[in-house]
């Protein structure tokens, strides 16, 4: 009887260090699949826009037009091609019903012709079917804060949000030092509120931040305003940053870390890299435009995985992606190179967490 007491004590204890389950005592993902949709579905929803666009310094009567002239008659926009998007496609992953959510600049014009207006029209190009809902934050007629925004997209069921805005240490364009910075740090981090951030449902990816030639180091945790907050919240032992990714930005064409671009630093574990042009190759610049690849590729992954949590679809983009640099996660590229396809085939290959 005492053996088998003792042995009892023994299973308690390895069950609690391994969290013992259903399936060998591993935690597990729940993989079930949505319902696919088609290639030719998410080709109609791209061609259905007749916006014009400006871009460049040029007018274009639709996207369509523009893509015909920059890139080429019946070829993919940029993003669709750098990511790989396309092939997600084929497989029926378009985005559809997945709601994401955009707080940007915007206008209201009629045209596509500002910040959120590009930063749209990239995640679009990866997920189209997607359900997307802009909300205008960054200029002066402004509808909402940042924080108010990000807010509503929770509130409102939102699966995944597009933050391409931040406050680096040192301005990207000039290099001027943003006095302020550090205290702005310090108020984000004493306003934390755990309980708060445990509710949350959404995964939101922001862009790393563009101060590279300017910010010694270029580390997040030193240069941008979001990267500092998170990594002092977890030095003090809080549970923070577990549904954002951060992402940093590649240079055209290549797999080099792109000089502006901010590099993972101490938030490696929380980092990947994506190009960065808009609609044609060399047209756009920074981590702004990076970050809605990884937005368009989550909303495919959740397209065929509904079931997984923010938290979760997080570790699918992240252990998926492609390494580069160091062997393994490492300071500069975090995670490596976002991999569509190795997203939308995660089992055998995600740990879970």
């Amino acid at each position: 009887m005492l053996m088998m007491f003792r042995s009892f004590v023994l299973l308690l204890v390895m069950c609690s260090l391994a969290a013992c389950g259903g399936n060998g005592g591993k935690v597990q993902y729940n993989y079930a699949q949505g319902t696919p949709s088609t290639e030719a579905a998410a080709d109609n929803q791209i061609a259905s826009d007749t916006l014009p666009l400006d871009i460049g310094g040029v007018s274009y009567a639709s996207v369509s037009a523009a893509s015909t002239v920059l890139n080429g008659a019946g070829v993919d926009y940029v993003a669709t091609t750098d990511t790989g998007a396309r092939d997600a496609w084929k497989q029926g992953w378009t985005g559809k019903n997945v709601k994401v959510g955009i707080p940007d600049e915007f206008n209201a014009n009629g045209r596509w012709d500002v910040h959120g207006d590009y930063v749209t029209l990239i995640a679009a190009s990866i997920a189209p079917e997607a359900d997307f809902y802009s909300i205008d934050t960054l200029v002066g007629s402004n509808t909402m804060t940042n924080d108010q925004a990000l807010a509503w997209f929770e509130d409102n069921g939102y699966h995944i949000i597009n933050a391409s805005f931040g406050i680096d240490k040192y301005d990207p364009t000039t290099g001027a030092l943003n006095a302020n910075f550090d205290t702005l740090v310090a108020n984000q981090v004493a306003g934390f509120d755990q309980d708060a951030e445990n509710a949350k449902n959404a995964l939101i990816i922001y862009a790393a931040g563009n101060s590279g030639l300017h910010c010694p180091g270029k580390r997040l945790e030193d240069c941008d305003w979001k990267g500092a907050e998170i990594d002092q919240l977890k030095d003090a032992g809080l549970t923070a940053g577990e549904s954002i990714i951060f992402v940093g930005a590649l240079d055209d064409g290549v797999n080099t870390m792109a000089g502006y671009s901010i590099i993972a630093g101490d938030l490696m574990n929380d980092f990947i890299v994506a190009h960065d042009d808009v609609l044609s190759a060399g047209d756009g610049q920074g981590t702004s435009y990076a970050s809605p690849r990884v937005t368009g590729a989550a909303a495919l992954v959740r397209h065929k995985f509904p079931s997984l949590s923010s938290k979760q679809l997080k570790q699918v983009l992240l252990q998926t992606a492609t390494d580069l640099g160091a062997t393994g996660v490492d300071a500069t590229f975090g995670h490596g190179k976002l991999s569509i396809l190795g997203a939308l085939s995660p089992q055998g290959t995600v740990v879970p967490k």
